[in-house]
């Protein structure tokens, strides 16, 4: 075969048997281990970090798999170096890498594969290329085919070699594809010029305000100043700012070498260097990570809290998962060249941003848009001001990936008082005078796969990085635009509309499923799941125009919206390469705030096509009740759903309304992609025709529709496996080992709140599959081993409970759940105009009101029944403000007291009054009968009563509010903690003040720890059986308590001595331990360097605990001594406050304090015809 060496492992019979070829030479290659299922080789290459290749062929048979697994798992924790396994495992990991739906086997294969992978603290190198590795069957009924083969490697190899990847080749004569594992070392230089782009951590260096107020160009246009401060940028990262890397090794050693100094004896001159130099590595850290964290892209951890490693990984696996190897062209062919298959990538979006020469035709209908009162028009046509600029540029995430020019908004947003203004006329310029330099509307294209593993270009979503400058101005007019959206697109359009829920569209389909599964009669109907091609890369600019003009909106607005469309000059970016500038002649920029709305005003006018098609009475709704609203269709963007009665006319007009749509806006259905629901009434053969008819597939399940996969019978525990793996995936536990405390508690705030979002808005997740996710999120706190957790610091209840509570904030998935479903509740008994609502009241609850609506019904759907779960929640928190009277029971709805006021009755409420409304025991003139009262309530309740006034002859309905919450309105958190099931005490400024200290949020999370008694100390850990001694490590016989390590222990009352004044030392070194946290935490002076004592604190007690690690687990020796240690305590904590105030951290994470602008303030007069009141008022605090 052309190999000089072999290392096999021979096959049992027909199963089993590995061999491994290599061509020797430059390495050495020696068996590492062996055995039925894998062949372990390591490689030694000199100047080279050996590495461990382990070629694995496991068995099919699932207790011979755990063996080799079990094996491996052992193997990854003596594995140092870099490792990396490759082969036929026999195992799926996630349920779309096997054809067909997943089985109940399936998905508990693919959770034993999860577990195992993260216990090894494996990561899946990914591939391009086909999608399946194995298959087996040439018919569709007998077609079986998975992913079994695929590389893996431990954070060692990522580290090494972070530019590996791997592609799946053509089958041969095998039923499995070869795979190749392409390696390239760390370091390897790109062959590619790099572009320029700013860097966030340059903002931290002392000298970059200097750089910018005296570098930046005044006299120039913005693009030709950003331009020439970008290069002096270039040069000063290169002379003065350095590379953060070799500068923190230096810091490094030079540090190190003085703390072995300070460890043997206390020198003045040596503290006061280590002090500075640690000020200089301490910022130096910080620029490494903030480097890292820019390229990582992370949005579930903090920047500011040590996570570099964390960052590091991340952005070397985000970079291999973005480089694409493989695709397949039209034929069908896979290309593997990198130069042919640039080529087919510019090509294909040359042509997708070309418009086709066919005529414009608009076939849609005129003057369907409903038209903006005169205060809203006047709101949107105000002329554009300085604060409108300003405000879009600090509403920007700072760290958003860049235009061509390379700078961040966060470049702008902490340069302003520079940038500023430049900025601003250029924007201001534009409204008044329509048009831009060539530079600002030019956009970079870069490529995102749909899913994990694209196998065409088709399956790659452009999105254009435009130039903040350009933002900016689209971002004005998208904040203009945005309140009109709700009067002009109909409530069947969810998406970008102030207001609207994403989960509304997903229940309305499941409850239109449900009705026509059980559906009887002759009449049948059609769901139809219609996909769009590209379908914002299509829009024709004549439709988007002619669209413009027919929501009314003037001239000069159209001609800026118009200029910013056509006027984009883009380069494609694909594996680090940039295309030939390319000039579009259709489609909106994906990336851009605008798009979005324009392209919804758009695909309104195919709203307004079928509204038409109804009144024409050729297209026919479907309903879900006698009486409830018709129902044609659903959008969300471009997401269609279409409803209509199963027949041939039905099909005819759908194909005709899409047909005339497509050809006037230039979309396109992908017939192939969409699909057909019919309901089970309607005979097999004609809904086949049908189908073949509208040139749709046939299906009896509609998959996966916003995200949550559509129910089409009993609801399982399987429904949700997939669900439970996405969340181990983004739990996993090699993410837990590189991240703080602080940090994981916040990953797990966002992914639980994230990823099961739509599920939990509009389904009642199985009990079990709440307790699984809990159970991945406690281990991802906490960490985990094969068989055995770790050190579990506070019960999992406590993290449950909310910060000012003394808890960790963290959520039970049950309860959010139960708050979720709550809020949709609401809005169904709320919002009476809502689509969602409508069908609700009408199919369940038409005879019922308020929150007797909300009842399950025989028959009902699961999302129904999902709902009704939550009324008991719901009762405990509504109330009623009173009008008229007539909407509101006297008796059993809350309204005048806390309880209803059947509940404090003095005798038994007669059967026939337990239905009066609060209007029948008034009269007229809203006078209450208190004679016929007095039988029934105590004087009290009944002064309670008589105390709200009632107007029996009002038309103004009774209103709910939400009693939980100051302002009335419902909130999902308000009701997650009514939904707690404990009673919860109020006990906020201590636990708050822990929590809102101005420290890093690790030094947050430790002090809540210490304020709980709950940190590691010997004491803890020997009560636990995880140590063989309570006693401190310095102090023989003392027992290691927190006090003792913290204020007690020599270092500690060195130390303090330094800090408290003498005056004070009894009260401070005589308290008991929660006296001590609670007075220190509460005392909030300032000291000399301002910082205050609470803070002071907080960093001070941290910093004491990490000597006290250092001395565990490097010895006693390792730690430096306690003048040393006090005195590189008080610099660090100063330095950190210092670091606060320069607010780095805060411009990426907190709400973006909008800087002082100053503008001229005077009285404006109203329009005429109008009267204007001005008016002040004030408020006591409370809200």
């Amino acid at each position: 075969m052309g190999f000089s060496d072999v290392a096999r492992v021979e096959a049992n019979g027909r199963s089993g048997g590995v061999w491994v070829f290599w061509n020797g030479g430059s390495f050495t290659v020696h068996i590492a281990s062996a055995g039925p299922q894998h062949l372990s080789l390591m490689v030694e290459k000199p100047n080279s970090p050996n590495w461990l290749l382990t070629a694995v062929y496991a068995s099919p048979r699932q207790q011979e798999q755990k063996l080799l697994w079990n094996f491996l798992v052992n193997q990854s924790k003596e594995v140092a170096c870099p490792w990396i396994l490759t082969g036929d495992f026999n195992a799926i990991l996630m349920p779309e890498e096997k054809s067909g739906a997943p089985t109940a086997a399936t998905l508990q294969r693919c959770r034993r594969f999860s577990d195992w992978i993260n216990l090894a603290e494996l990561v899946d190198l990914g591939f391009s290329g086909p999608a399946f590795t194995w298959s087996r069957g040439h018919e569709t009924s007998s077609y079986k085919a998975s992913r079994l083969d695929r590389s893996l490697c431990n954070l060692a190899w990522n580290e090494a070699f972070p530019s590996t990847s791997v592609i799946h080749l053509p089958r041969l004569s095998s039923d499995h594809n070869p795979i190749l594992t392409m390696v390239l070392p760390q370091g390897v230089p790109s062959q590619l010029p790099r572009k320029f782009k700013f860097e966030a951590a340059w903002l931290t260096h002392d000298s970059f305000n200097d750089l910018l107020t005296s570098s930046w160009n005044t006299q120039v246009a913005l693009p030709q100043a950003l331009q020439d401060f970008a290069s002096k940028l270039q040069d000063w990262n290169c002379s003065v700012f350095g590379n953060v890397h070799h500068r923190k090794m230096r810091l490094l050693a030079r540090t190190g070498g003085i703390e072995k100094r300070l460890a043997i004896a206390f020198c003045p001159g040596l503290a006061k260097l280590h002090s500075k130099l640690g000020a200089e590595l301490e910022k130096t850290l910080e620029q490494e990570e903030l480097l890292w964290f820019q390229r990582a892209r992370e949005k579930w951890v903090k920047f500011g809290e040590c996570n570099t490693a964390y960052f590091h990984q991340i952005a070397k696996i985000r970079r291999r998962a973005n480089k694409i190897a493989c695709l397949k062209n039209d034929n069908g062919d896979w290309i593997h060249d990198m130069q042919e298959l640039k080529t087919l990538v510019f090509n294909f979006y040359i042509d997708l941003y070309t418009q086709e020469g066919d005529q414009y035709v608009d076939h849609m209908p005129k003057g369907a848009f409903p038209r903006p009162n005169q205060s809203e028009w006047l709101a949107l046509l105000r002329p554009f001001t300085i604060l409108d600029i300003h405000r879009a540029i600090f509403d920007m995430k700072p760290l958003q990936a860049p235009g061509p020019d390379g700078f961040q908004a966060i470049f702008f947003q902490k340069a302003w008082n520079v940038v500023g203004k430049a900025l601003t006329d250029m924007a201001l310029s534009f409204f008044e005078n329509g048009s831009l330099p060539e530079e600002v509307s030019s956009s970079t294209v870069v490529l995102i796969p749909k899913g994990e593993n694209p196998e065409s270009v088709s399956q790659l979503r452009p999105i254009s990085l435009n130039n903040v400058n350009l933002k900016a101005i689209t971002k004005a007019m998208t904040s203009r635009l945005k309140p009109l959206m709700r009067k002009l697109i109909s409530p069947r359009q969810s998406s970008f509309i102030p207001g609207r829920q994403t989960s509304d569209n997903i229940l309305i389909v499941q409850e239109v499923l449900h009705s026509l599964k059980k559906r009887q009669g002759k009449k049948g109907g059609i769901v139809v799941k219609i996909d769009l091609e590209k379908a914002y890369d299509r829009l024709r600019w004549d439709f988007l125009r002619d669209t413009l003009i027919e929501v009314g909106l003037p001239s000069s607005w159209i001609h800026c919206i118009m200029y910013c469309v056509e006027h984009n000059h883009m380069r494609i970016f694909w594996n680090g390469e940039l295309s030939h500038p390319i000039t579009p002649s259709r489609g909106v920029r994906q990336g851009d705030p605008l798009s979005p709305y324009l392209f919804v005003l758009c695909m309104e006018r195919l709203s307004h096509r079928i509204d038409q098609a109804v009144r024409d009475k050729s297209w026919k709704p479907i309903k879900l009740s006698a009486n409830g609203p018709a129902l044609t269709h659903l959008f969300f963007a471009d997401d269609l759903i279409l409803f209509a009665e199963a027949g041939r006319s039905q099909v005819r007009i759908i194909k005709q309304c899409l047909e005339e749509f497509c050809e006037s806006s230039g979309q396109r259905v992908n017939f192939t992609k969409s699909s057909m629901f019919v309901s089970p009434n309607v005979r097999e053969e004609t809904a086949q025709l049908l189908s073949t008819r509208a040139s749709i597939p046939l299906t009896k399940d509609l998959g996966r529709y916003l995200g949550v996969q559509t129910i089409h019978g009993k609801v399982t525990r399987s429904r949700y496996q997939a669900l439970i793996l996405r969340i181990k995936k983004k739990l996993a536990p090699w993410k837990a080992r590189r991240l703080s405390l602080a940090a994981r508690l916040t990953v797990v705030r966002s992914v639980s709140s994230s990823i099961p979002i739509y599920s939990m808005h509009t389904e009642q997740l199985p009990v079990n599959v709440c307790n699984s996710i809990d159970k991945i999120n406690r281990d991802f706190v906490w960490g985990k081993e094969e068989d055995q957790g770790r050190l579990h610091l506070v019960a999992w209840e406590k993290l449950l409970e909310p910060k000012w509570q003394g808890g960790a904030g963290l959520q039970s998935l049950r309860q959010a759940n139960l708050s979720l479903l709550a809020k949709t509740g609401w809005r169904l008994l709320t919002e009476k105009d809502n689509l969602l609502a409508q069908i609700m009241k009408d199919k369940y609850g038409r005879r019922r009101n308020g929150l007797e609506m909300l009842r399950p019904s025989q028959g009902s759907s699961f999302a129904w029944r999902s709902m009704t779960k939550a009324s008991d929640l719901l009762k405990r928190g509504l109330a009623w403000n009173i009008h008229n009277g007539k909407g509101t029971n006297f008796w059993k709805d809350v309204w005048c007291l806390q309880v209803p006021l059947i509940d404090v009755a003095v005798q038994p409420i007669p059967e026939e009054m337990l239905a009066d409304p609060v209007a029948s025991y008034v009269d007229e003139d809203g006078r209450w009968d208190v004679d016929r009262l007095k039988t029934w309530l105590t004087e009290e309740a009944l002064n309670k009563v008589t105390a709200v006034a009632v107007d029996p002859l009002s038309t103004t309905e009774d209103t709910l509010f939400w009693s939980a919450a100051e302002n009335g309105l419902f909130s999902a958190k308000s009701a997650y903690l009514m939904a707690y099931p404990r009673q919860l005490v109020h006990n906020e400024s201590f636990w708050k003040k822990i929590w809102r200290l101005h420290v890093p949020e690790r030094v947050c999370c430790f002090t809540w720890l210490v304020a709980l008694g709950k940190i590691a100390t010997n004491v803890l850990r020997f009560s636990r059986k995880c140590a063989d001694s309570p006693d401190c490590h310095r102090c023989n016989g003392i027992p290691e308590t927190i006090l003792h390590i913290l204020r007690d222990c020599p270092p500690a009352v060195f130390f303090w001595h330094k800090q408290v004044p003498q005056a004070e030392h009894h009260n401070f070194f005589s308290a008991s331990a929660e006296d001590w946290i609670k007075s220190n935490i509460n005392k909030e002076a300032e000291m000399e360097s301002g910082m205050a004592w609470n803070e002071f604190f907080a960093s001070s007690i941290w910093l004491l605990w990490k000597n006290r690690c250092t001395a565990c687990f490097k010895g006693v020796g390792a730690t430096l001594t306690a003048p040393s240690l006090a005195n590189s305590i008080f610099h660090k904590t100063t330095l950190w406050h210092t670091a606060w105030k320069s607010d780095i951290s805060t411009q990426l994470f907190c709400s973006p304090v909008v800087p002082r602008v100053i503008a001229n303030i005077r009285w404006v007069a109203p329009p005429s015809g109008w009267m204007k009141l001005n008016v002040d008022g004030a408020s006591a605090g409370n809200p």
